[in-house]
């Protein structure tokens, strides 16, 4: 009877701890649960408190600005110049019959003409230069100067042209004066205007700048990844140089470097943010350096 008893008892310890035991988990997922949406709530409050602050911020640089509203429109790209006309349109606060508005790029005025309250030019600007006229507002002789963000374009390269971002990723070895290269090519594509396209993309590898390979790419397999597997002669101190080249749809080559290795060395060197934009007869338009 006491055996009985005793295991009566044993059984109900056991039970017990194992409700015990459910609920502490129970409470543990709660808590986690609790947790996580605590953090998420303190991040859509961060969110919400830092969209308030550009907002009130945007709101007091219109309040003090002297300019009521102003727009910036991009005409079609020049190609031979390498320029784009753009036409900014702008509105003072305060217009009276004698007020004459000025475009000054670095000490290159372009006065504006006057349609109503309204003022408006149409200024020619290098593809690869930024676009940040002072405004000068001149009322019977007295000048107010100031600048507005809502007709600034700080690049307008980035304004206009397609980008692309290249990456591989995959296996490499180097031997019998043999560098292999096994994986996949990966490139984010972004085209910003739809009169600029990339028209056709392909895959360049050279050694001391010698030409070792040219491959056409299909624009669509960069974003999945295009599959690469290669075997290139070189020797110790050479420079392996992977490239992609983007053709546009206005003739203008981007080239973009990809990876550069130089033999015998560990291993080869991402290239991050290198660009090189030629002209359709090869001409060096722009070019951007890494560090």
């Amino acid at each position: 009877m006491k055996k009985n008893i005793v295991h009566i008892l044993i059984a109900i310890l056991i039970i017990s701890n194992m409700i015990s035991f459910l609920k502490i988990n129970n409470l543990q997922r709660q808590i986690e649960n609790t947790h996580a949406e605590m953090n998420d709530l303190r991040y859509s409050i961060n969110e919400n408190v830092d969209t308030i602050y550009a907002n009130v911020d945007e709101m007091l640089k219109q309040k003090v600005s002297l300019i009521e509203s102003a727009t910036t429109d991009i005409g079609a790209i020049n190609v031979e110049e390498v320029t784009v006309p753009i036409t900014f349109t702008l509105t003072p606060k305060e217009v009276s019959k004698s007020t004459a508005v000025t475009l000054d790029f670095n000490g290159e005025s372009f006065p504006m003409e006057r349609n109503g309250d309204t003022f408006l030019t149409t200024v020619s600007r290098d593809v690869f230069e930024d676009a940040l006229p002072k405004i000068i507002i001149n009322d019977s002789g007295l000048k107010k100067i100031t600048q507005d963000d809502r007709i600034g374009i700080w690049n307008i390269k980035e304004t206009i042209f397609p980008t692309l971002i290249p990456s591989f990723g995959g296996e490499m070895s180097y031997g019998d004066d043999t560098f292999r290269r096994k994986g996949s090519l990966f490139a984010d594509v972004n085209e910003v205007v739809a009169e600029l396209k990339f028209t056709s993309i392909r895959l360049v590898i050279d050694v001391d700048d010698e030409l070792i390979s040219d491959e056409t790419i299909p624009n669509y397999a960069l974003s999945n990844g295009y599959e690469l597997e290669e075997e290139t002669p070189i020797s110790n101190g050479q420079v392996y140089t992977m490239k992609v080249i983007a053709n546009d749809s206005i003739g203008f080559e981007h080239h973009y470097i990809v990876e550069q290795w130089v033999a015998g060395t560990n291993s080869p060197d991402e290239i991050i943010d290198h660009e090189q934009i030629y002209s359709a007869d090869g001409k060096l338009l722009w070019e951007t350096h890494y560090d």
